[in-house]
């Protein structure tokens, strides 16, 4: 057993504060007292799809008391997606399924959540037009969170030489194998692998670059010095600021603030931090003894 005071961090460089101050710590409780039983981390991912389900429901009625207690059980069921990373690295049982399960969990939640606030406009009165607007900030947070965890794990990789998840097209089986839900699952990641390659043309040539030939530690400094800014920003997008946007927009039972938020100025900020971190990925891609700038995003 690992040192089990210890948090399962992804990396300093790149987790966000209330990870670290509330849901890695809350989270390892929680792996420490699953540890002794017979729980799977697979499981506590499905406490966590199951419980974000529920919470996604909730949004539905048109009640302060219920919408409030939904979003309270959304961050429960963070809570969960913390731990079932924590209780694999504990057992030292982490597998790559288990983080395409929990990737796959996490796009569930949200799209379940989408789809009652969808009817619950539809039941205010909301016309065609209400349709088009959920689809257009459902895609819009697959598109945001995608981004931002591009841009840790790249950041991971290329800054810090360490603890990077990230995966390239070329690492990804042509031919998934395994029971129909675990291809579907596969499947599903081979496509958001594939995403990501395309909003990221320089970033990852620059990584495939890297993995190729290796990186300098003068190398690293000039990547954390140039991406870090890009990184900070990253929790505006990220899945965090979904809970806050709930509680101020649907709680106060204005749904439809909810999708105008997320369409609007995340949108803006997502096609800022891509744009900067190509800019600053291309300048990387020139050699190293060029005199490199950061940017302002």
């Amino acid at each position: 057993m690992k040192q089990a005071n210890a948090l399962a961090l992804k990396g300093r460089g790149v987790e966000e504060w209330f990870d670290v101050h509330f849901f890695r710590p809350v989270g390892i409780q929680v792996a420490r007292a699953l540890y002794p039983t017979r729980v799977t981390p697979d499981q506590v991912t499905l406490m966590c799809l199951v419980v974000g389900l529920v919470a996604g429901h909730l949004m539905v009625y048109r009640s302060v008391a219920l919408n409030a207690f939904g979003v309270v059980l959304f961050i429960i069921s963070d809570i969960f997606d913390s731990a079932d990373g924590q209780l694999a690295r504990l057992r030292q049982s982490s597998t790559r399924f288990g983080r395409i399960l929990d990737g796959v969990s996490d796009a569930s939640r949200f799209l379940n959540l989408y789809l009652h606030l969808m009817v619950r406009l539809m039941l205010e009165g909301g016309g065609p037009w209400t349709i088009g607007l959920v689809c257009a900030a459902g895609i819009s947070h697959a598109l945001q969170s995608s981004t931002a965890d591009f841009i840790r794990h790249a950041y991971l990789e290329a800054g810090e030489g360490e603890g990077s998840e990230l995966d390239l097209p070329e690492d990804e089986p042509v031919a998934p194998n395994g029971g129909f839900w675990k291809r579907v699952a596969m499947r599903s990641y081979q496509d958001y692998v594939a995403r990501q390659a395309k909003m990221f043309g320089s970033s990852i040539t620059l990584l495939r670059r890297i993995r190729r030939m290796g990186a300098s530690e003068e190398f690293r400094e000039a990547y954390r010095e140039l991406q870090r800014p890009m990184v900070s920003w990253c929790p505006m997008i990220a899945q965090n600021i979904r809970f806050l946007l709930l509680a101020i927009t649907v709680v106060p039972r204005w749904p439809a603030g909810f999708m105008w938020l997320t369409i609007g100025p995340l949108n803006l900020i997502m096609v800022a931090l891509i744009f900067q971190h190509e800019r600053n990925a291309r300048a990387l891609l020139r050699p190293i003894a060029t005199p490199v700038t950061a940017g302002v995003a």
